[in-house]
Protein backbone atom coordinates (compact mmCIF):
# COMPACT_ATOMS: atom_id res chain seq x y z
CA UNK A 1 0.00 0.00 0.00
CA UNK A 2 3.19 2.38 0.63
CA UNK A 3 4.03 1.65 -3.08
CA UNK A 4 0.95 2.44 -4.39
CA UNK A 5 0.67 5.38 -2.28
CA UNK A 6 3.39 6.86 -3.81
CA UNK A 7 2.68 5.84 -7.27
CA UNK A 8 -0.52 7.66 -6.79
CA UNK A 9 1.29 10.65 -6.10
CA UNK A 10 4.07 10.18 -9.09
CA UNK A 11 1.26 9.50 -11.57
CA UNK A 12 -1.33 12.29 -11.33
CA UNK A 13 0.10 15.55 -13.31
CA UNK A 14 1.46 17.85 -11.73
CA UNK A 15 2.18 15.48 -8.68
CA UNK A 16 4.87 13.60 -9.84
CA UNK A 17 7.26 15.81 -8.11
CA UNK A 18 7.18 14.31 -4.43
CA UNK A 19 9.36 16.16 -1.78
CA UNK A 20 8.39 14.25 0.73
CA UNK A 21 9.88 10.92 -0.65
CA UNK A 22 13.15 9.44 -0.78
CA UNK A 23 14.33 8.61 -4.18
CA UNK A 24 14.23 4.78 -3.12
CA UNK A 25 10.56 5.00 -2.58
CA UNK A 26 10.18 6.89 -5.52
CA UNK A 27 11.63 4.24 -7.95
CA UNK A 28 9.36 1.91 -5.43
CA UNK A 29 6.35 3.25 -7.12
CA UNK A 30 7.10 3.27 -10.61
CA UNK A 31 6.01 -0.63 -10.84
CA UNK A 32 2.41 0.82 -9.35
CA UNK A 33 2.03 3.63 -11.90
CA UNK A 34 -0.22 1.64 -14.36
CA UNK A 35 -2.34 0.80 -11.71
CA UNK A 36 -2.91 4.30 -11.20
CA UNK A 37 -3.41 4.81 -14.82
CA UNK A 38 -6.01 2.18 -14.40
CA UNK A 39 -7.87 4.08 -11.93
CA UNK A 40 -7.38 7.40 -13.50
CA UNK A 41 -9.01 5.48 -16.74
CA UNK A 42 -12.03 4.04 -14.83
CA UNK A 43 -12.93 7.94 -13.15
CA UNK A 44 -12.95 9.09 -17.15
CA UNK A 45 -14.96 5.88 -18.35
CA UNK A 46 -17.54 6.23 -15.35
CA UNK A 47 -17.42 9.91 -15.56
CA UNK A 48 -18.13 9.96 -19.75
CA UNK A 49 -20.81 7.47 -19.15
CA UNK A 50 -22.85 9.82 -17.11
CA UNK A 51 -22.31 12.47 -19.55
CA UNK A 52 -23.43 10.18 -22.45
CA UNK A 53 -26.94 11.53 -21.56
CA UNK A 54 -26.14 14.49 -22.87
CA UNK A 55 -24.90 13.05 -25.97
CA UNK A 56 -21.63 11.75 -27.68
CA UNK A 57 -19.95 15.01 -27.59
CA UNK A 58 -20.32 15.70 -24.16
CA UNK A 59 -19.28 12.01 -23.41
CA UNK A 60 -15.97 12.86 -25.51
CA UNK A 61 -15.47 16.16 -23.64
CA UNK A 62 -15.80 14.46 -20.11
CA UNK A 63 -13.67 11.91 -20.85
CA UNK A 64 -11.06 14.07 -22.05
CA UNK A 65 -11.26 16.34 -19.58
CA UNK A 66 -10.76 13.51 -17.00
CA UNK A 67 -7.45 12.26 -18.84
CA UNK A 68 -6.25 15.48 -18.81
CA UNK A 69 -6.64 16.86 -15.64
CA UNK A 70 -4.93 12.71 -14.26
CA UNK A 71 -2.22 13.44 -17.06
CA UNK A 72 -1.30 17.16 -15.89
CA UNK A 73 1.12 18.29 -18.61
CA UNK A 74 3.03 20.28 -16.26
CA UNK A 75 1.33 23.74 -17.31
CA UNK A 76 2.43 22.70 -21.43
CA UNK A 77 -0.63 24.13 -22.76
CA UNK A 78 0.31 23.05 -26.51
CA UNK A 79 0.56 19.65 -25.22
CA UNK A 80 -2.76 19.35 -23.37
CA UNK A 81 -4.55 21.14 -26.01
CA UNK A 82 -3.54 18.79 -28.97
CA UNK A 83 -3.44 16.04 -26.82
CA UNK A 84 -7.68 17.17 -25.92
CA UNK A 85 -8.73 18.17 -28.90
CA UNK A 86 -7.47 14.37 -30.83
CA UNK A 87 -8.84 12.94 -28.01
CA UNK A 88 -12.54 14.23 -28.42
CA UNK A 89 -12.28 13.85 -31.97
CA UNK A 90 -11.38 10.13 -30.93
CA UNK A 91 -14.32 9.44 -28.31
CA UNK A 92 -16.76 11.08 -29.93
CA UNK A 93 -16.63 8.54 -33.06
CA UNK A 94 -16.25 5.43 -31.05
CA UNK A 95 -19.33 2.99 -29.78
CA UNK A 96 -20.22 3.03 -26.35
CA UNK A 97 -18.50 0.29 -24.99
CA UNK A 98 -15.17 0.74 -26.88
CA UNK A 99 -15.08 3.80 -25.41
CA UNK A 100 -15.14 2.64 -22.32
CA UNK A 101 -12.60 0.32 -22.75
CA UNK A 102 -9.85 2.91 -24.46
CA UNK A 103 -10.70 5.04 -21.92
CA UNK A 104 -9.86 2.62 -19.35
CA UNK A 105 -6.97 1.57 -21.34
CA UNK A 106 -4.99 4.44 -22.82
CA UNK A 107 -4.12 6.02 -19.33
CA UNK A 108 -2.76 2.95 -18.22
CA UNK A 109 -0.55 2.25 -21.43
CA UNK A 110 0.63 6.17 -20.80
CA UNK A 111 2.09 5.51 -17.37
CA UNK A 112 3.75 2.40 -18.61
CA UNK A 113 5.14 4.26 -21.32
CA UNK A 114 7.04 6.61 -18.56
CA UNK A 115 8.23 3.49 -16.93
CA UNK A 116 9.25 2.26 -19.78
CA UNK A 117 11.26 5.22 -20.40
CA UNK A 118 12.62 5.44 -16.55
CA UNK A 119 14.05 1.74 -17.18
CA UNK A 120 17.48 2.06 -19.27
CA UNK A 121 16.95 5.20 -20.10
CA UNK A 122 18.89 8.42 -18.82
CA UNK A 123 18.35 11.74 -17.46
CA UNK A 124 18.68 15.00 -18.92
CA UNK A 125 20.44 18.22 -18.23
CA UNK A 126 17.51 19.66 -16.54
CA UNK A 127 15.38 16.58 -15.39
CA UNK A 128 13.37 16.44 -12.38
CA UNK A 129 10.36 15.33 -10.83
CA UNK A 130 9.34 11.65 -12.84
CA UNK A 131 12.61 12.25 -15.48
CA UNK A 132 15.09 12.13 -12.64
CA UNK A 133 14.19 8.82 -12.41
CA UNK A 134 15.37 8.17 -15.43
CA UNK A 135 18.03 4.94 -15.99
CA UNK A 136 16.74 4.62 -12.06
CA UNK A 137 14.30 1.87 -12.33
CA UNK A 138 15.22 -1.50 -12.15
CA UNK A 139 14.23 -4.58 -13.53
CA UNK A 140 11.77 -5.19 -10.71
CA UNK A 141 9.78 -2.30 -11.28
CA UNK A 142 9.64 -2.57 -15.31
CA UNK A 143 9.18 -5.87 -14.54
CA UNK A 144 5.61 -5.29 -12.71
CA UNK A 145 4.38 -2.41 -15.15
CA UNK A 146 5.05 -4.62 -17.63
CA UNK A 147 3.18 -7.51 -16.58
CA UNK A 148 0.10 -5.12 -15.58
CA UNK A 149 0.11 -3.56 -18.44
CA UNK A 150 0.01 -7.06 -21.11
CA UNK A 151 -2.05 -8.46 -18.71
CA UNK A 152 -4.63 -5.88 -18.88
CA UNK A 153 -4.68 -5.41 -22.88
CA UNK A 154 -4.87 -8.83 -23.14
CA UNK A 155 -7.59 -9.71 -20.83
CA UNK A 156 -9.45 -6.70 -22.52
CA UNK A 157 -8.41 -7.51 -26.22
CA UNK A 158 -6.82 -10.44 -27.09
CA UNK A 159 -4.17 -9.72 -29.90
CA UNK A 160 -5.58 -6.45 -30.64
CA UNK A 161 -4.38 -5.49 -27.25
CA UNK A 162 -0.92 -6.78 -28.41
CA UNK A 163 -0.58 -5.34 -31.24
CA UNK A 164 -1.71 -1.62 -29.57
CA UNK A 165 1.32 -1.83 -26.51
CA UNK A 166 3.73 -2.66 -29.16
CA UNK A 167 2.59 0.10 -30.92
CA UNK A 168 2.85 2.01 -27.91
CA UNK A 169 6.23 0.44 -27.13
CA UNK A 170 8.03 1.85 -30.50
CA UNK A 171 6.17 5.50 -29.96
CA UNK A 172 8.11 5.27 -26.83
CA UNK A 173 11.34 5.08 -28.14
CA UNK A 174 10.97 7.20 -31.10
CA UNK A 175 10.28 9.30 -28.24
CA UNK A 176 13.63 8.77 -26.40
CA UNK A 177 15.15 9.04 -29.29
CA UNK A 178 14.31 12.19 -30.13
CA UNK A 179 14.92 13.45 -26.75
CA UNK A 180 18.39 12.43 -26.72
CA UNK A 181 19.35 14.12 -30.00
CA UNK A 182 17.64 17.08 -28.72
CA UNK A 183 18.59 17.29 -24.81
CA UNK A 184 21.17 14.13 -24.28
CA UNK A 185 18.31 12.69 -22.21
CA UNK A 186 15.28 12.29 -20.59
CA UNK A 187 13.77 15.75 -19.39
CA UNK A 188 10.48 16.78 -18.04
CA UNK A 189 9.48 17.82 -21.78
CA UNK A 190 9.74 14.34 -23.16
CA UNK A 191 8.15 12.33 -19.72
CA UNK A 192 5.72 14.91 -20.51
CA UNK A 193 5.53 13.94 -24.36
CA UNK A 194 5.71 10.52 -23.70
CA UNK A 195 2.28 10.72 -21.60
CA UNK A 196 0.59 13.00 -23.58
CA UNK A 197 1.58 11.03 -26.88
CA UNK A 198 1.06 7.33 -25.57
CA UNK A 199 -2.03 7.52 -24.28
CA UNK A 200 -3.81 10.41 -27.40
CA UNK A 201 -1.94 7.26 -29.90
CA UNK A 202 -3.36 4.33 -28.10
CA UNK A 203 -7.02 6.43 -27.34
CA UNK A 204 -7.04 6.75 -30.91
CA UNK A 205 -5.94 3.19 -32.06
CA UNK A 206 -8.36 1.38 -29.63
CA UNK A 207 -11.53 3.64 -31.02
CA UNK A 208 -10.35 3.08 -34.74
CA UNK A 209 -9.87 -0.83 -34.06
CA UNK A 210 -12.68 -0.99 -31.92
CA UNK A 211 -15.38 0.79 -34.63
CA UNK A 212 -14.27 -1.12 -37.27
CA UNK A 213 -14.22 -4.38 -35.24
CA UNK A 214 -17.90 -3.02 -34.23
Amino acid sequence: MRQLGVAAALGLGRAMVVEARTVAERVEGLAWLPVVGLAVGSVAAIVASAGAFGGLPVAAVAGALVLGLGRGDGGRWPIALMAGAVQVAALATAPAAVRVTALVAAPMLARWACVVQCYGGRPGRDATGLAALAGRARFREFAVASVTALGVMLGLLDAVGLAVVVACALLTLAIRVVAYRRAGGLDDGALNATSALVETSALVLLSWIGSLLS
